[in-house]
């Protein structure tokens, strides 16, 4: 039996896809903004609004002035949004890690007005026993209060847990706490990982099966 007991999960290039870098194409292919123009732009206010410290229009006006852009932020946040979808294969495999036993914990850098917006649409809560959500927490990846946090609201030991998230920058910290991290790249991937892990679990007559 695995050594392992919680998976705690990113959400954004995770669970559901990068919609934030889809979003940075969108901008250049049909607004003329270069992607590192609006990458560097949402990133220079993205820990403040994501950390709760500032509001949602605030960040827009922001960021909108930083690129040179006038148009409706709303109808803005709307296509970002949208553009955010699961990876199909990854909620497969968290339904059958909750059927088996596991504990799932998702940790995301979200805000407030987004967050209920996706788990509305997709039902992302229902795949977890536990949301930390930074802009309610305050505190933002790659923090390592954050991890700390996801540890303790989850009853968790380090060792006993694997954190998961598609940025090798926020895997750091957590691997220096003492929990096990995997670099997300694609469904399949994190299926061989977890099983190279020992992460198995009861199927059908008590009989133990890794995952397939």
């Amino acid at each position: 039996m695995s050594k392992y007991k919680t998976i705690i999960s990113d959400l954004g290039g995770v669970y559901l896809n990068r919609g934030i870098w889809l979003f940075w194409d969108y901008l250049d292919r049909e607004l003329g903004i270069p992607v590192e123009k609006g990458k560097t732009a949402f990133l220079s206010y993205y820990k403040e609004y994501f950390s709760g410290k500032i509001q949602e229009e605030d960040f827009w006006n922001k960021f909108l002035g930083n690129i040179d852009l006038k148009t409706d932020w709303k109808e803005l946040r709307i296509k970002l949004l949208d553009l955010f979808a699961p990876n199909e294969g990854v909620a497969h495999l968290y339904s059958q890690l909750r059927t088996r036993g596991y504990k799932l914990v998702l940790l995301s850098d979200q805000t407030n007005e987004w967050w209920p917006y996706l788990d509305s649409k997709y039902n992302i809560s229902g795949s977890f026993d536990h949301l930390i959500i930074s802009s309610k927490v305050g505190i933002n990846k790659p923090d390592p209060e954050i991890y700390k946090y996801a540890l303790k609201i989850s009853d968790s030991l380090a060792e006993e847990s694997i954190f998961i998230d598609d940025l090798e920058n926020n895997l750091i910290p957590a691997k220096d706490l003492g929990i096990e991290t995997i670099l997300y790249t694609n469904p399949e991937n994190l299926t061989k990982d977890l099983v190279e892990r020992g992460v198995e679990g009861q199927m059908g007559r008590g009989k133990e099966n890794r995952f397939c």
